[in-house]
C-alpha cells in the first residue's frame, strides 16, 4: 500500500480543527493528530515535510469554464488595455501572428474601462476581411468586426432572439456589439476547435489549476469540454477531480451562450433534454469525472448591465434582462428534479435572485436531497437573504467579484443597493451554505486571491474595506473553498475536510495563514497539491 506521512507543518483538519502530522494511505487519510501518535502508524510511508507550511483540504473551485479558461490562456487578452485604441493597437500586433484565413477570438474587454462600447468600425481598423469574435470580460457580452456580422448574416433586418439584444445605430444597422442570447448568432458562425485543441486547453487548465493549488472543479460548459475531459480520463490524465455541468439548452434551442467561447459551442447529446431521454443523473461518474447540475441563466451581468434588477440602473430606466420567462424556468427545473438533477441557476441581480429562488423552491419539497444551487448571487433583495437557509439553496458565489466590481457596483446599482451586494456574512449568519469559486476566465482561478477578498472586501489598493461587516473569517472562507464546495456537489463525505476515512485532497501553502495579517495571505504561494494522497504538484517541498 502507497502511504505518505505529512508533516513539519499545521494540518488544518477542517474548521476549528489542527493537527500536526498526517498519514496518507491508498489515497485516503489514514491518521491524523499529534506527529508522534501518527508516525507510529507510518511505518515505511514516505515521508513529505512541509516546512513550516499549513496543509488544508484541498480547495474545490465550485465554478468554473475549464476548457474555455485554457482557450482564453492562448489568446488575445484585453483586461488591462486602458483604451479602445490601446485595445485595437493589440488585437493589431495579434493579427500578425494568426495564420491566413484564422478567425481573432478571445477578448475579456471591459467596456466601463474605456468609457463607451466598441464597434465593429474600431475592429476594422486592423482585422480587414479577417472575421473577429472577441467576449466581454464578463462574457456576455460579443464584440464583432464587419466580416464576423457578414458572415453571422447579422444585418439590419436581423431580429435578436428573446432574451437577446443586438445594437444598433440610428440608422438600424448592427454596430458590432450583441448581448445575451444573441451571442448566439455570432457563435453558431465561428469555427468549432479541433479534438486536438480542445485537449490541449484542457490540459493547460488542468496544469494550470494544480499551480493554484486547485483538487477540484466543477466546471459549467459545453458538449465538446466534456467530449475532452472524458478523453483525458481515459488516458488516465486527470489529477483534478472534474464535475461536469449540463447545459440547459443546445444552440438549437437558442442557448445563452454567454460562457462559451464560440470555439467550444457545441452541446450536441449533453443538453438537459438529452439527459432527461438517456437518464442522465446528478453524481454519475466516478471520483475524478462526474455529472454535477443542470446550468439555467435568469439574467446576465453587472459588467455588461444585462443582470435583471427589481428597480433600474442608476440614472436610467433600463432593468437589465431576465433571460427566461420565471414559469418555463420553474416548469424546466421541477422537471429537473423529478429526473435526479440538481440545477445551478445563474442569477446576478435582485430580480434574477428573486426568480430563481421561486423556481427552486418547490423541488425543495419533492426532491430534497438534490443540491440546489444559486450562481453569482451579487444582489439579493433584503426579502431573499433568508430564503437560501430556509430552503437549502447553496449560494454558489465568487468572492473575487465583489473586489474587483465593487466600483460598477456603486455605479450602476447605488447606495440604496449595495449593502445588499455580495452578502456573505448575512447569509452565513441565516444559515445558508456557501460555496466559493472563481468563474475562470472571467477572473483567474486563485483561491488565494479568493480567500483574500472574503477576508477583506478590497483591493490592495484600496484604502477602507466595502460593506465591512459582510467580511468573513480565514477559517470560514477556507470552509467555502473546502466542505461548502464538497456539499454542494453531494460529495462531503468523500473529500472536503482531512478526517480520518476521506480521500486525501490537500492544498499546501509555504506558511501558515492564520498567522498573518490579511494583506499578507496575498504572499503566500502554493507549495504543493495532493490528489488520492500524490503529490500532484510541488514547488519547495521536501
Amino acid at each position: 500500500m502507497a502511504s505518505t506521512l505529512f508533516h513539519g507543518g499545521r494540518i488544518h483538519v477542517r474548521s476549528g480543527v489542527s493537527a500536526d502530522a498526517l498519514l496518507a494511505r491508498d489515497g485516503r487519510v489514514a491518521a491524523v493528530g499529534r506527529v508522534a501518535d501518527v508516525t507510529r502508524d507510518a511505518g515505511k510511508a514516505e515521508r513529505v515535510d512541509l516546512r513550516g507550511g499549513l496543509m488544508t483540504p484541498g480547495w474545490f473551485d465550485a465554478h468554473v469554464h475549464f476548457m474555455w479558461w485554457g482557450f482564453q490562456m492562448a489568446e488575445i487578452d484585453l483586461r488591462e488595455t486602458k483604451t479602445i485604441d490601446e485595445a485595437v493597437e493589440a488585437i493589431g500586433r495579434r493579427i500578425r501572428e494568426l495564420a491566413p484565413g484564422e478567425w481573432l477570438t478571445g477578448g475579456r474587454f471591459d467596456k466601463n474601462k474605456w468609457g463607451r462600447w466598441p464597434t465593429a468600425a474600431d475592429l476594422d481598423r486592423v482585422t480587414g476581411d479577417r472575421p473577429a469574435v472577441l467576449r466581454s470580460r464578463d462574457g456576455h457580452s460579443r464584440w464583432l468586426n464587419t466580416a464576423a456580422l457578414r458572415a453571422a448574416k447579422i444585418g439590419k433586418d436581423t431580429v435578436a432572439p428573446e432574451g437577446g439584444v443586438i445594437f444598433r445605430d440610428a440608422a438600424g444597422a448592427p454596430t458590432g456589439i450583441l448581448q445575451e442570447r444573441a451571442n448566439e448568432l455570432a457563435d453558431r458562425a465561428t469555427p468549432l476547435a479541433t479534438d486536438v485543441e480542445c485537449d490541449a486547453a484542457t490540459a493547460r487548465a488542468q496544469q494550470e489549476a494544480l499551480k493554484r493549488g486547485v483538487t477540484g472543479v466543477e466546471s459549467l460548459e459545453a458538449a465538446s469540454s466534456y467530449a475532452a475531459l472524458r478523453r483525458a480520463h481515459d488516458r488516465g490524465a486527470l489529477k483534478v477531480r472534474i464535475v461536469m455541468g449540463i447545459s440547459h439548452r443546445s444552440l438549437a434551442r437558442s442557448l445563452p451562450t454567454s460562457w462559451v467561447p464560440p470555439q467550444i459551442r457545441d452541446t450536441s447529446q449533453f443538453d438537459f433534454e438529452s439527459a432527461l431521454n438517456t437518464g442522465m443523473r446528478t453524481g454519475n461518474g466516478d471520483e475524478w469525472l462526474q455529472l454535477g447540475h443542470v446550468k439555467f441563466f435568469a439574467d446576465g451581468a453587472l459588467g455588461s448591465q444585462t443582470a435583471a434588477l427589481e428597480d433600474p440602473y442608476e440614472g436610467s430606466d433600463d432593468r437589465g434582462v431576465l433571460t427566461f420567462d420565471p414559469l418555463e424556468l420553474r416548469t424546466d427545473v421541477a422537471r429537473a428534479a423529478a429526473a435526479g438533477l440538481a440545477v445551478a441557476i445563474h442569477a446576478i441581480g435582485d430580480r434574477a435572485v428573486h426568480v430563481a429562488l421561486d423556481a427552486v423552491a418547490p423541488t425543495r419539497v419533492t426532491s430534497p436531497a438534490l443540491r440546489q444551487r444559486l450562481e453569482h448571487v451579487q444582489l439579493v433583495r433584503a426579502e431573499d437573504l433568508g430564503r437560501f437557509g430556509a430552503l437549502g439553496v447553496i449560494a454558489s458565489m465568487q468572492p473575487i467579484h465583489c473586489t474587483s466590481d465593487r466600483d460598477l457596483a456603486d455605479r450602476y446599482w447605488g447606495p440604496r443597493r449595495t449593502s445588499r451586494a455580495y452578502p456573505w456574512r448575512t447569509l452565513l449568519d441565516r444559515r445558508a451554505v456557501i460555496a466559493f469559486g472563481s468563474d475562470a476566465p472571467v477572473e483567474p482561478i486563485d483561491p488565494l486571491l479568493g480567500i483574500h477578498a472574503a477576508m477583506t472586501r478590497r483591493r490592495p489598493s484600496d484604502r477602507e474595506a466595502w460593506f465591512p461587516a459582510e467580511r468573513l473569517t480565514l477559517d470560514e472562507a477556507l470552509h467555502a473553498y473546502t466542505a461548502g464546495a464538497a456539499y454542494s456537489t453531494g460529495r462531503e463525505r468523500e473529500w472536503g475536510t482531512l478526517e480520518v476515512g476521506m480521500r486525501c485532497d490537500a492544498t499546501v501553502v509555504d506558511r501558515d495563514l492564520a498567522m498573518l495579517t490579511a494583506d499578507e495571505v496575498l504572499a503566500a504561494r502554493v507549495s504543493a497539491t495532493i490528489t488520492d494522497g500524490v503529490v500532484r504538484y510541488a514547488d519547495g517541498l521536501a
